[in-house]
């Protein structure tokens, strides 16, 4: 695989290859990729001259490495990393080279709070990008010890190995949302409410149960948003007011709890997002005569997601009875 990667990274005339338009089997590309990553982050210490190396796959603030070479220290597959806090974000954001022989000459990877933590001294990291440029993740590499020297070529070698990933990670991005869907779609029409055709309260219990085991898996966080509408006095008005929460939340999965309150699951959301998207949903709300009121909470403030309901709901419950909205 190193020759074939080093092979790729020489200029060429051909075009890019096509990426087929079949999703594999979740299982299947989850299997293959996680493969390919350790081949790679196994071989690349060997040719690059720095130690460690990972492959991380992005999904909104969290940074969820997939493959980790031996020689790392610090960072384990499955841990769930703050992008903000990461070297890679800054890379990615053209705050510094591709490649630092010395962390300590490029300030923005010298102040990351974990090139801090880690102790690097050298890094090397390149974007792992959609076919249509979507960030995926990151592949990169750093040493904790004073280095010799980085091999040359390092960038497109690098480049190179992102691109031969490249398609299993997003094959595997576009895998999870599907089986999402499907999951969060037979959950609908196995407790279908029969006002609002969303998940009924029956229905919830299982798609919590659902999301935790998903984002345990990927070490993705999530957030439960809870909306109540206020008194509403006709059918045809809380059926309004539903399409209106829907349309809003256009990557939850949504479902009716009470004659007025609706939950819905945010994948990969985080705190700030949780706050924008109640945000609108408020204003939007109350824009059309709904008395609104909204609450949140996050996969990392309890257990499980029933637990982060319950902390939901009981801030809905408080900011009604104070008047926010209600």
């Amino acid at each position: 695989m190193v020759e074939l990667a080093a092979r790729s990274a020489l200029p060429s005339t051909d075009a890019a290859p096509r990426r087929p338009a079949a999703v594999p089997a979740a299982a299947d590309t989850s299997t293959s990729l996680r493969r390919s990553a350790r081949e790679v982050v196994a071989a690349l210490p060997r040719v690059s001259g720095l130690d460690s190396w990972y492959l991380g796959r992005v999904d909104g603030e969290t940074l969820l490495p997939l493959a980790v070479s031996d020689e790392a220290q610090g960072v384990r597959v499955g841990q769930r990393l703050q992008w903000s806090a990461a070297v890679c974000r800054r890379m990615v954001n053209g705050l510094g080279p591709a490649v630092a022989p010395d962390v300590a000459a490029v300030p923005n990877y010298a102040r990351a709070p974990y090139a801090i933590s880690l102790g690097m001294t050298a890094y090397a990291g390149v974007p792992v990008r959609a076919g249509d440029g979507a960030l995926l993740g990151v592949l990169a590499g750093w040493n904790v010890r004073p280095t010799a020297a980085l091999a040359d070529g390092l960038e497109p070698l690098a480049h190179a190995f992102a691109g031969l990933l490249s398609q299993s990670l997003e094959a595997e991005v576009r895998a999870d949302a599907a089986l999402r869907e499907q999951e969060a779609e037979r959950l609908r029409r196995e407790n279908a409410d029969r006002v609002t055709a969303l998940s009924s309260r029956a229905g919830w219990g299982a798609l919590l149960r659902q999301e935790d085991l998903r984002s345990a898996e990927r070490g993705l966080p999530v957030v439960v948003l809870l909306v109540d509408l206020g008194r509403v006095r006709s059918s045809a008005r809380l059926q309004r007011g539903t399409d209106l929460v829907v349309r809003a939340l256009p990557r939850a999965v949504v479902a009716r709890l009470t004659a007025r309150q609706f939950g819905a699951v945010l994948p990969g959301a985080d705190a700030a997002e949780a706050a924008d998207r109640a945000a609108a949903l408020s204003t939007v709300l109350r824009a059309t005569g709904y008395a609104a009121t909204t609450a949140w909470a996050t996969s990392a403030e309890a257990e499980d997601l029933r637990a982060v309901w319950h902390v939901a709901e009981e801030r809905l419950y408080r900011a009604r009875r104070d008047g926010e909205g209600s």
